[in-house]
C-alpha cells in the first residue's frame, strides 16, 4: 500500500500550493513570559509562567528579602529542566500574592539557587481557571479566575527578565 503523503507529494498538486514566501511560520523560539505579583504587601516580584512544572516555587533569596517564613519539615525533591535533582528548603503556606486587583494564597516551595525568582506551575492554573491566550506579534495575556470571590482578571504578559528581583535590590531596600 503506498503513504497518501508520498503520492499527495509526488502528484505535483503539493507544489502549485507551497509557496515559501507567502507561508507564514513559526520563529525556532520565543521567550517564557512572566506576569508581576505583590508577595505579602511588599514588592512586585517577576513571576514566571510554567505550565509545565508541577509545583509553585520561590528562590530562597526572595523568601529571605521579603522575611517570609516557611516549613522545613515539607521538603520535596525537585527535577529541573536540565535533569539535576535538588530538594527544596520547605513550604511556605497561604503565601498571600497580589496580581492586578486579585489576592490569591499559594503554596510555595522555597528552592537555593534557582534561575526564576517564582514559578507559577500547575497548581497556579489549577486554582484560577487560568487561560492563556497567544498573539502572532507576540503578545500574550493570562486571564485568571480567583476562586474565593468569582472574580476574573485579564493580565498582560512580559518576555522573562524584564522585571527581575535582583540582590542589589535588597541591599538598596535595607538601606
Amino acid at each position: 500500500m503506498s503513504d497518501p503523503i508520498e503520492v499527495y507529494l509526488n502528484s505535483g498538486q503539493a507544489d502549485a500550493m507551497y509557496d515559501p514566501d507567502a507561508l507564514t511560520v513559526a520563529n525556532d523560539s520565543h521567550s517564557l513570559r512572566s506576569i508581576d505579583g505583590v508577595v505579602a504587601s511588599r514588592v512586585a516580584i517577576e513571576c514566571l509562567l510554567d505550565p509545565g512544572s508541577q509545583v509553585i516555587a520561590m528562590s530562597e533569596d526572595v523568601c529571605h528579602f521579603l522575611e517570609l517564613q516557611y516549613d522545613p519539615g515539607v521538603k520535596i525533591r525537585l527535577r529541573s529542566a536540565n535533569k539535576q535533582v535538588s530538594e527544596s528548603l520547605g513550604l511556605a503556606c497561604n503565601v498571600p500574592i497580589k496580581f492586578g486587583s486579585m489576592t490569591l494564597y499559594l503554596q510555595v516551595h522555597i528552592v537555593r539557587n534557582v534561575a526564576y525568582d517564582i514559578l507559577l506551575g500547575r497548581p497556579f492554573d489549577i486554582l484560577t481557571e487560568s487561560v492563556v491566550r497567544n498573539f502572532q506579534n507576540k503578545d500574550q495575556t493570562v486571564t485568571i479566575h480567583n476562586p474565593n470571590t468569582g472574580d476574573s482578571l485579564v493580565i498582560p504578559t512580559y518576555p522573562r527578565g524584564h522585571h527581575r528581583f535582583r540582590k542589589e535590590q535588597i541591599a538598596q531596600a535595607r538601606l
